[in-house]
């Protein structure tokens, strides 16, 4: 089969000789084009598409991280139950929701919080705030919208966390 490749070879013009030279030329780039060059072209394009988006997320990682880092370091919760409902007293009282608060029952470490006519938005941010510095979880909410706009009445439960951890 070489051999007849190599006869038909002799047997062409020298004309016809350079120009199946220059299609095998021709042919021999567009395979390294196709093989090298344009997946690599298409992959920098793809990331330079993409870094910003990872860029954002690993910023949001590492301050998901530092959060974390300050989480861990924060002191425990205080010792006692007593000393907890007192900060959730205080806590409720500096938002300027002390008139709203009906009940605040304590038993087996969980904090039974019911408000009465509060301000919604007011009340988020105080739970937010004392979750975070109390390091309390929350059990259980029902939060019922009353006449007013913006107003709610809301039974909460916050669950001390377990100690078994640490």
């Amino acid at each position: 089969m070489i051999e007849a490749a190599i006869q038909y070879w002799r047997g062409l013009a020298l004309r016809e000789r350079r120009l199946v030279s220059l299609a095998g030329v021709v042919l021999a780039l567009g395979v390294v084009y196709l093989g090298f060059f344009e997946p690599a072209w298409q992959g920098r394009n793809k990331l330079r598409a993409e870094l910003p988006a990872l860029r954002t997320q690993l910023s949001q990682v590492a301050a998901l991280a530092g959060e974390a880092r300050q989480l861990g370091a924060m002191a425990p919760v205080a010792g006692s139950v007593d000393a907890l409902k007192r900060s959730i007293e205080q806590s409720v009282q500096a938002a300027g929701m002390g008139s709203g608060l009906a009940a605040l029952e304590v038993s087996d470490g969980l904090f039974d919080l019911r408000f009465k006519d509060v301000p919604h938005a007011g009340w988020l941010e105080w739970l937010d705030t004392t979750v975070r510095e109390t390091r309390l979880r929350v059990a259980t909410v029902s939060i019922t919208r009353e006449a007013s706009p913006g107003v709610v009445s809301v039974r909460l439960v916050l669950e001390a966390p377990s100690r078994e951890g640490r």
